[in-house]
């Protein structure tokens, strides 16, 4: 045997149906809806294992190690004319395209599908490929063939909430979620509490299908994060003892990951059946839920409640031809479930007054902000448990209503009363209070004190107020606000660079020089923003690769939050609805441009891709392979409470050349078109700060990744334009006319010759003028110069013609 040359299989591949692997000999054409195998000439299922496998045994071939990958044709036409074969590179969070078999959903009924296997030695060193020769799809005997041959859409489903109550033993007080989809042959059923879209994204392994479908099929089992979900750990269903189709259930053939999946279609009924079980407050607060009371039953202390979950279901198919490489067809239904629980102040629970208070009442906060000045501003509403009302003040005792706060007992607070109904039996009212003054973090432990003032129950309520003013009611009021955010950083860590700037001809130009210095701009109320994303001209890529631009999010975060891309700990920047965040909106969806946000508050972004402008000059940007652009307008980033901060979060792709114009389609084999995610941050109206103060104080941040602070981030500052101002956006120092640098010199020689001036009188008071010249002064009090020599007085020195008095 020749060591140095390549091992190679004796004989071609076949590819023959999974449930005919032991008689490929004699397999007839495989049966659409079951996966498909490459039998390899060293596999003793190979029909020629007899001739071939010795011939494998002398080369020293591994069977074990060898790889494949698979190329499929989409059924022909009605003109008979045969479809290329095409590359499968599109994976799922399921399925893979470089196994033994492939998964019935990349083929149809008429579809070709070859595989290719490359040999591999004991040693594991890679030898050459062999493809097997192309087989057809047959047109009959699928194992759930469609209803109606030909057709395009989808049967409906059924969905059903249902309480487990207490009697449950295995999963009591729960709710449970059942789904049943009819299934057909290459169909993949996808269900989630939160809109499809653009599933050559939702279906991959990328962190957006786990951030934006917490309540759905898409996750596997250890990425769920409620405590149960439609996919565990399970690969068959205890209810079936034996498999309906050979090697159904096999993990040396089949991935876990598929036979977990798999485990909820039923292939004798040709049913899916999706079932997981949530808490309540899983539904609401992870699965998009609305919870109603819809009025009081029984008695006042139970309530009528109502969950709605919104349900949305897409039938999906693999097509060669297709955008993204799937077709899908799209449902949705809300389900509603309605129970009666025990307190009618359900997750709406307001702050009571404490045991001891003589009178009792509650606090239930409305809003917080902060001003454009700074300062703190907290709406409430109260409700009195007594007959009687909450005043501000009363003329007949000297306490008035108040607020303080234990963590700023500096700081004082103006309370007022907004409205109040007129009534004494339990009013509601609401107040407002602002801190007079201003500080950077508003979080502690607040007291508000207010003033119960009782009548009997023959008073009628009237004005002026005519009732009894009692000791204070006390409420304690938590409150976690900053008035700045954590500040964020610059670098960028996937050798990519993602710059914002105002010049559109920077934008457009292929310059990389003087992104680094014009990106810290500041922008103002109706200036267009442009974004771009390149490749780090360190590691360009050259023509071959093409950077494109599929989504964009903007968001602001809840108490100074800095929004983060790191899906293994759970955070996911502005792409996935959190806590966290108080705005997020998606402004750019190349894949489906109707899901976008157009407007803030009744100002609208006006979002674009590069390829999306419609001036003639962005042929610049679009002829540079390794970059991409957008541009928003930047006045609805400004109709936020006044120290908020908003991030920008896109996603793009690094593509082949091949491939990049498909955009949001088929990925590519080679680069396997991988996702990749920029953050940029801007910090809301804060004052014209110069530009050296900004770099000085920029210096003295913190970088990122620094004690958890946001990576892929750097902070720019928007700006109300200057009052006077002829051009937007331009300021003293972004002006091109270098009006500062001749004011400091004018002033340097104002000041020279004043200080001159001063020293000359002043010598000749003493009768000590020294000539000019240039001398050092040295430490005893003597000098030396090339001119003169003796004592001066230590006092003077003498510097480029100009005495100075030190």
């Amino acid at each position: 045997m020749n060591v140095v040359a390549d091992v190679t299989f004796p004989a071609p591949p076949v590819v023959v149906s999974l449930r005919d692997y032991d008689i490929p000999y004699a397999a007839p054409l495989p049966v659409p809806g079951y996966p498909v195998i490459c039998v390899t000439a060293c596999d003793p299922k190979h029909p020629d294992f007899e001739v071939t496998g010795p011939l494998c045994a002398r080369q020293g071939i591994n069977q074990t190690f060898s790889s494949f990958r698979w190329r499929v044709a989409a059924p022909s036409g009605y003109d008979g004319v045969s479809k290329d074969l095409k590359d499968v590179s599109s994976d799922t969070f399921f399925t893979s395209t470089r196994s033994i078999t492939l998964d019935s959903v990349y083929f149809s009924t008429g579809s070709r599908v070859q595989c290719i296997a490359r040999a591999y030695s004991v040693d594991g060193d890679a030898g050459l490929e062999s493809s097997s020769a192309p087989v057809s799809i047959n047109r009959e005997g699928g194992l759930c063939p469609p209803r109606y041959e030909g057709t395009f859409g989808a049967d409906p489903f059924t969905a059903k909430l249902q309480y487990t109550g207490p009697d449950d033993e295995d999963l009591p007080n729960l709710v449970r979620v059942e789904v049943a989809i009819p299934h057909r042959d290459g169909m993949i059923p996808v269900l989630s509490t939160r809109a499809l879209t653009n599933f050559e994204l939702t279906l991959s392994r990328d962190g957006i299908r786990i951030g934006n479908h917490r309540c759905s099929n898409l996750l596997d089992f250890h990425e769920v994060r409620t405590e149960h979900g439609f996919l565990t750990n399970e690969t068959r269903t205890s209810q079936l003892v034996n498999e309906v189709e050979p090697y159904q259930y096999s993990a040396d053939l089949r991935s876990p990951a598929s036979l977990r999946f798999y485990r909820a279609l039923d292939l004798e009924s040709c049913l899916w059946r999706w079932v997981a079980y949530y808490t309540m407050s899983e539904l609401v607060t992870q699965c998009g839920g609305v919870t109603t009371t819809d009025g009081q039953v029984l008695d006042v202390v139970q309530s009528y409640v109502s969950v709605a979950v919104p349900l949305y279901v897409s039938y999906i198919f693999h097509s060669p031809v297709a955008t993204g490489g799937w077709q899908h067809t799209d449902l949705t239904t809300h389900l509603r479930l309605s129970f009666v629980y025990d307190t009618s102040i359900l997750w709406h629970q307001g702050i009571g007054a404490p045991a001891t208070s003589e009178l009792d009442g509650h606090l239930y906060p409305t809003a917080m902000r902060i001003r454009e000045d700074g300062r703190l501003v907290v709406s409430f509403r109260t409700e009195a448990r007594f007959r009687g009302i909450f005043v501000k003040t009363h003329k007949a005792v000297t306490q008035r209503s108040s607020v303080t706060s234990e963590q700023h007992p500096d700081l004082t607070f103006t309370l007022e009363l907004l409205r109040s109904q007129p009534t004494y039996a339990q009013p509601e009212q609401q107040w407002q209070f602002v801190s007079d003054l201003a500080v950077r973090d508003y979080s502690g432990k607040y007291k508000v004190l207010l003033v119960p003032c009782t009548v009997t129950e023959d008073v009628a309520y009237s004005l002026p107020l005519l009732c009894n003013p009692r000791d204070p009611v006390e409420f304690d009021l938590q409150v976690r606000f900053q008035q700045v955010s954590d500040p964020v950083p610059e670098e960028f860590t996937l050798s990519t660079i993602f710059h914002l700037m105002r010049r559109r001809e920077l934008w457009l130009s292929d310059l990389t020089t003087d992104f680094d210095t014009e990106s810290d701009v500041s922008f103002y109320p109706g200036e267009r923003i442009y974004g771009r994303v390149m490749i780090n001209p360190v590691q360009a890529l050259g023509v071959g690769f093409h950077v494109t631009l599929e989504k964009c999010f903007i968001c602001t975060g809840v108490d100074g939050y800095v929004p983060k891309y790191n899906p293994g700990t759970e955070e996911y920047g502005c792409v996935a609805d959190s806590p966290n965040l108080l705005h997020n909106f998606k402004i750019i969806d190349k894949g489906a441009p109707d899901s976008v946000k157009f407007e803030y508050q009744g100002k609208a972004f006006n979002a674009r891709l590069a390829a999306d402008d419609g001036e003639p000059d962005v042929i610049g940007l679009l002829n540079q392979p390794g970059a991409d652009g957008f541009s928003l307008d930047s006045s609805p980033l400004f109709e936020v409470a006044y120290g908020r901060q908003w991030f920008v979060h896109c996603i793009y792709t690094v593509r082949s050349e091949e491939n990049a114009a498909r955009g949001i389609g088929k990925r590519d084999v080679t680069s396997q078109g991988r996702l990749h995610h920029a953050v940029a941050a801007f910090a809301s109206p804060q004052g014209a700060s110069r530009r050296a103060r900004r770099a000085r104080r920029a210096s003295q941040e913190p970088r990122a990744g620094d004690n958890g602070r946001g990576t892929n981030m750097h902070r720019l500052s928007l700006r109300n334009r200057p009052a006077g101002s002829l051009e937007p956006g331009v300021t003293g120092e972004d002006s091109p006319f270098p009006l500062v640098p001749l004011l400091v010199a004018l002033a340097c020689v104002v000041a020279a010759g004043s200080v001159a001036a001063a020293v000359v009188l002043a010598r000749r008071r003493q009768g000590k003028i020294l000539p000019p010249g240039y001398m050092t002064v040295a430490g005893n009090g003597t000098s030396a110069t090339n001119r003169h020599r003796g004592t001066v007085d230590p006092r003077y020195y003498h510097t480029h013609e100009d005495n100075t008095e030190v």
